[in-house]
């Protein structure tokens, strides 16, 4: 059983008994996996607040290759991120991110551009306050690092360009539809200006995005699509996404 040095995020933590938790990280260097961090929830734990949803952290895993559970050894945090989610509108932002990357990740497939996408959108919610773009620009990388990201400018029935005009999507969408191919299900209409804005985002830093203008009309509506891209690719219902309907 090596003993691994990398970084990680903390995605979610669950009980293990009466003093023990399960930690699911993002790791830079074994991808995502799921440790057991013995005696987490005692009071005087040698984890400390190292294991607080979302934290960037160092940790030291034994590292058991035909094993679901790793064992955690130790971490210490490098940056924590607790601070931001007393604001509930962030809060909920962040438990998104957690949810959509630990569905969209296979288990121990390494893949450190998420890890550094995900740790870049986290801190700009920490610096900037704001989530609609940081969310945007996570959910088009996430889509186009996992293959899933649908063309944008065609329409994906007839594979016509949809040369300036707006596309329309529903429930269950992978693709964006022109107006000749749309179906009753079909109802939410995306314009072209929205199209536009993610024409931008494969040669760009999150924080110069951030720093260069002000959100764009239609960001919301751009993140909504992809919203629902993810949630398609999953197949299943993202809790999160509910919430951030509602709030953000």
């Amino acid at each position: 059983m090596p003993l691994v040095e990398t970084e990680a995020v903390v995605l979610r933590t669950y009980r293990l008994g009466e003093t023990d938790k399960i930690a699911s990280l993002l790791t830079r260097d074994l991808g995502r996996c799921r440790t057991a961090a013995s005696g987490a929830q005692r009071t005087k734990s040698r984890f400390g607040s190292s294991l607080e949803p979302l934290s960037y952290i160092r940790v030291w895993i034994f590292e058991r290759e035909n094993r679901d559970l790793q064992r955690l050894n130790s971490a210490e945090v490098i940056e924590s991120f607790f601070g931001i989610q007393s604001d509930y509108r962030i809060q909920v932002a962040t438990q998104y991110l957690a949810e959509a990357t630990e569905g969209f990740l296979p288990e121990r497939e390494v893949n450190e551009r998420v890890f550094r996408l995900l740790l870049a959108v986290l801190r700009s919610l920490k610096t900037s306050g704001e989530i609609t773009r940081p969310l945007v620009y996570f959910n088009y990388w996430l889509l186009r690092l996992g293959g899933f990201l649908p063309e944008l400018d065609r329409c994906g029935a007839c594979r016509r360009p949809l040369a300036g005009a707006g596309a329309f999507y529903g429930p269950g969408s992978e693709a964006l539809l022109c107006q000749d191919c749309r179906h009753p299900a079909a109802q939410i209409e995306i314009s072209a200006g929205t199209l536009g804005i993610a024409d931008g985002l494969r040669g760009i830093r999150l924080d110069e995005w951030l720093g260069r203008q002000k959100a764009p009309a239609g960001a919301k509506q751009l993140r909504r699509f992809f919203e629902e891209v993810i949630q398609t690719q999953l197949e299943r219902k993202l809790v999160t996404r509910e919430l951030l309907a509602d709030e953000v």
